[in-house]
């Protein structure tokens, strides 16, 4: 199924979604690897996972009840930067179940780790940095959950995101001279 039909899917089932708001427990997704799915060593394309982690993230809003919230009042959820590390290969026809935790915050982006398994094993480990705003102003997480009446608190940041975090940092300050 293109990425079209897998959209539909997610609407449809969007609409029977029961929310309830739980910022830290994972989202779990399956797909299946179809034909056009792949490249020409025969495995999931790289640009897929990344089609993956966005339906992910945003069935991490609908589920928390996010998403129609958002669009209701005005604030966009946008993807800032993603890095992957790619384990096994994904053949075709193969299942595959994305599993996409939110797991910290700091003043401006959201993080998330997006887990790639197959048959309980992990192929693929990816991470994504999420901005959210409002009136085309970055709000962070906090605030946003604080204006929507949410009470949670933020995780200290894995170790992982911490390297990311200054590997990125060493990037626009590098790219930016």
């Amino acid at each position: 199924m293109n990425l079209y039909g897998r959209f539909l899917l997610f609407l449809v089932r969007y609409l029977f979604l029961v929310t309830r708001f739980e910022a830290f427990t994972p989202v779990k997704l399956g797909f299946r690897v179809w034909l056009h799915d792949i490249d020409v060593n025969f495995h999931l394309t790289a640009a897929r996972y990344f089609s993956f982690g966005d339906f992910g993230r945003m069935q991490w809003l609908a589920k928390n009840g996010l998403l129609r919230r958002f669009y209701l009042k005005g604030y966009k959820a946008v993807l800032n930067a993603q890095e992957i590390t790619y384990i096994r290969e994904f053949k075709p026809f193969s299942r595959l179940e994305l599993v996409v935790e939110l797991k910290c915050w700091d003043e401006k982006y959201g993080y998330f780790e997006q887990r790639f398994y197959h048959q309980g094993q992990l192929y693929a480990v990816s991470h994504a940095r999420m901005a959210m705003l409002y009136q085309r102003k970055v709000v962070s997480f906090g605030e946003v959950f604080k204006r929507l009446g949410l009470a949670v608190e933020n995780r200290s940041e894995t170790l992982a995101i911490t390297d990311w975090k200054e590997t990125l940092a060493a990037k626009r300050d590098y790219f930016t001279k």
